[in-house]
């Protein structure tokens, strides 16, 4: 081990009502809520671009979370993919499924994800500062009282009322001390994978998923290819002759550690060459198939979960529970990937039903003026599995917006707020409550 401090004067870029660490859909929500609520709004994003998952993971179709057939995430979800559908080639009459019941009018390219997430920001008078990294917080008396951010200018401070944590993994919180969970009992969490792109494909010779998923296990077998998931996850796109795939899986390391991180990179495209390989020699349609895009960040599913003023675990889920204070609904299933192996544990609600997270799960316990948007709200291992998908994410991030600027209006510690006046104001908004 080494020592090394620095004691430097740092200037303060940023002094703003409130900071969002994060533009992915969870930051796309909380900052566009927050600013349209009249907060003064930064949003701090480490890439050249927002949109997180949907923009550097590469994941796509956005996941179902309807009932009845309509979206249950509303307003800003709803609006983010009518942004992106302006951008889309096959768009000519102008229609719009609103309800997104439909799996084309869920499926984007990475690209309209970019531009349609930067228009929602920008109209909303977000300020955006991209290419600033998280580097450390300073927090006083409970609260953080500003944090400090890497750039190409070197280290700069900001500083805000309230903070909204939409990192995904909960970095902004465990750096100013917050207690958190990660993984299921073993401290493993879900694998993470590595999302590509073929193009060039013949779909109309394509067979059926279980009939390659079936192929694919044959090669497994045959030792051709060397990768614990136990089918092929593909995804038809909105661009002709582009199959998605979502199937690499690589199990046993960490999202938050560096080192695992890098590893995880390296082994994900080591799957991705032999899936390329696999598909161009076995399955029909793919002889000459091409790589498309390749994400430019590996998708991670679990990290830290922050303990708030609530928690809720697979209970809630089991009971299809209920609050008074709730700010966003779930009715995605069940849906957890092995973390140290082969297979995936799938559980369904009923038919149109769901279960409801409560406002105190997005509020840290442990530091006063911090809120939590994003799939690293304070809830177990089973049910982060279900919530933990991009449109309720963009809910929860639409609430914790909300609740900063509240928070700044009636100058309020997220804490001491009323999480049924939260609802109330996301219903009059338009939210699904």
């Amino acid at each position: 081990m080494m020592k090394y401090s620095i004691n430097a004067e740092i200037p303060v870029m940023i002094e703003t009502d409130v900071i969002v660490i994060g533009a992915g859909p969870g930051g796309l929500g909380a900052a566009v809520a927050a600013a349209r609520n009249g907060a003064k709004t930064a949003l701090i994003e480490r890439f050249g671009f927002p949109g997180g998952m949907s923009t550097a993971g590469e994941v796509n179709p956005f996941m179902p979370n309807n009932s009845n057939g309509q979206a249950m995430d509303r307003t800003i979800y709803v609006e983010w993919v009518q942004a992106m559908h302006k951008y889309r080639s096959d768009d000519q009459d102008g229609d719009f499924d609103v309800s997104m019941s439909a799996h084309r009018s869920r499926s984007f390219t990475k690209e309209m994800a970019v531009l349609a997430t930067e228009d929602l920001l920008l109209e909303a008078g977000v300020k955006i500062y991209y290419h600033h990294q998280l580097f450390d917080v300073c927090v006083k008396n409970g609260a953080i009282d500003s944090v400090i951010l890497l750039s190409k200018s070197g280290l700069t401070a900001a500083k805000a009322k309230i903070y909204i944590d939409s990192t995904g993994d909960g970095d902004l919180a465990a750096k100013a001390g917050c207690e958190y969970e990660i993984g299921n009992e073993d401290g493993n969490c879900q694998p993470m994978t590595l999302c590509f792109k073929l193009s060039n494909i013949d779909t109309s010779r394509m067979p059926d998923s279980d009939t390659i998923s079936r192929i694919y296990n044959k090669a497994k077998a045959d030792g051709e290819i060397s990768c614990p998931r136990e089918d092929v996850l593909w995804f038809e796109t909105i661009e002709d002759g582009v199959i998605h795939f979502n199937t690499t899986r690589v199990i046993m390391k960490s999202g938050v550690n560096g080192s695992d991180l890098s590893e995880a990179e390296i082994e994900a495209r080591r799957q991705l060459r032999q899936y390329l390989t696999f598909l161009r020699k076995h399955i029909s349609g793919f002889e000459n198939a091409r790589l498309r895009s390749i994400a430019p960040h590996i998708g991670i599913r679990e990290t830290r979960r922050i303990k708030g003023m609530n928690y809720i675990g697979i209970e809630a889920f089991e009971k299809a529970q209920k609050f008074s204070d709730a700010i966003v609904r779930v009715s995605y299933p069940i849906d957890i990937h092995n973390p140290s192996g082969t297979g995936t544990i799938m559980r369904f609600l009923p038919e149109n039903d769901w279960y409801e997270i409560p406002y105190g799960c997005i509020v840290a316990k442990d530091v006063k003026n911090l809120l939590i948007a994003g799939r690293s709200i304070s809830v177990d291992h089973a049910l982060h599995s279900s919530m933990r998908v991009m449109p309720p994410v963009c809910s929860i991030g639409h609430a914790a917006g909300l609740a900063a600027a509240m928070c700044v209006e009636e100058h309020k510690l997220p804490g001491n707020l009323d999480g049924k006046a939260v609802r109330r104001r996301l219903v009059e908004a338009g939210a699904f409550l």
